[in-house]
């Protein structure tokens, strides 16, 4: 148990709990089964591009253009559809506008690893260069209503459940984002490549040496990223029942902040996937229930960025602690500051 208390996620769950209860305490609304229901269908599109994320994190870099790739496989997935008046299978379209966040997450891993470039860099011109070719090509006028192949997709739902006078329904898009979490723990739990993964977010140049396949595995997980940005997008425009080429662009900062908040360290190297449902969950709890305890709208960024602040910066702190504990220490013997082990 003290072991248990000691980890960053316990924290974190702490901070849920306590901010629930803040809530809860000030609005009883906040305890209703519809009101979990309706956070957990916010929290898909988030959630499945923050569990992607995770893994560029975790091997020491970032992608900010997973917003920009949800935007064009999801908009140019619904021009060809509407162009077409497809009516075939949903998991059709599904499956391209994911192919499409596939290629260009592909796209992303071969400049960074290519041209050895820093991937924050090439990311951040990426997701201009998405997005300006989308306008460019096909243009920014908004499709205001999907085939009908992917509204019905939207109009269904695993359970409604009636609290009062409101209502609301888990859709079956929730099965992406369990996909993604199964898949991202099964990664990082089961496999040598989540070693690997970790290894060169530790310290690359050891990772290196030691013969791992470094660029090969930065590709994948930047191509992984982009799968997950591909599928974000269009079951964002599956449950929003329109697409507009705007939505979903400048989440990035939340995203990357709900990751950091569950205790993903941010130089690489150390990241679980409870501690990024623990910080999602504090990130869709505040965007989507402050109201409840009467906070303006107006202010809801701000407190929001509060508690982004206070999360890290407790994360840092507690990463500072840990590495003064493993410093090298002055002794006679070694007047250099020469490491001693143990």
């Amino acid at each position: 148990m003290k072991k248990l208390f000691k980890t960053y996620e316990t924290f974190v769950a702490l901070t849920v709990i306590l901010l629930c209860l803040a809530i809860g305490l000030r609005n009883p609304v906040f305890f209703t089964a519809s009101n979990f229901v309706d956070l957990l269908r916010n929290s898909i599109v988030d959630g499945i591009m923050a569990f992607a994320l995770m893994l560029g994190i975790i091997i020491g870099g970032i992608d900010v253009s997973f917003p920009a790739i949800a935007v064009v496989s999801m908009y140019l997935t619904n021009k060809v559809l509407e162009a077409t008046s497809y009516n075939g299978p949903a998991i059709i379209p599904i499956l391209a506008a994911t192919l499409i966040g596939t290629l260009l997450g592909f796209v992303n891993g071969m400049l960074i690893t290519k041209f050895e470039l820093p991937a924050f860099i090439v990311t951040l011109g990426t997701s201009s260069l998405f997005d300006g070719l989308l306008v460019w090509l096909i243009g920014s006028k908004p499709v205001n209503r999907l085939v009908a192949p992917l509204e019905a997709f939207g109009k269904s739902e695993f359970f409604r459940v009636q609290s009062g006078d409101t209502s609301a329904s888990l859709p079956y898009t929730f099965t992406f984002l369990v996909i993604i979490i199964v898949v991202v723990w099964f990664i990082l739990n089961k496999t040598m490549l989540g070693r690997m993964i970790y290894a060169i977010g530790g310290d690359r140049v050891s990772a290196e040496r030691a013969g791992f396949p470094v660029k090969k595995i930065t590709v994948f997980v930047y191509t992984f990223i982009g799968m997950a940005g591909g599928l974000a997008g269009i079951v964002h425009s599956i449950q929003a029942r329109m697409c507009i080429p705007t939505d979903l662009m400048g989440c990035e900062m939340i995203i990357i902040a709900a990751v950091v908040l569950g205790g993903t360290k941010i130089s690489g190297g150390r990241g679980t996937v409870l501690g990024t449902a623990l910080g999602l969950a504090i990130i869709v709890v505040a965007q989507n229930s402050l109201i409840l305890v009467g906070i303006p709208s107006t202010w809801q960024r701000f407190v929001l960025g509060l508690i982004i602040v206070a999360g890290t910066g407790v994360s840092a702190y507690q990463a500072l602690r840990a590495s003064r504990k493993i410093a090298p220490v002055m002794t006679d013997d070694h007047p250099e500051g020469g490491a001693i082990n143990g």
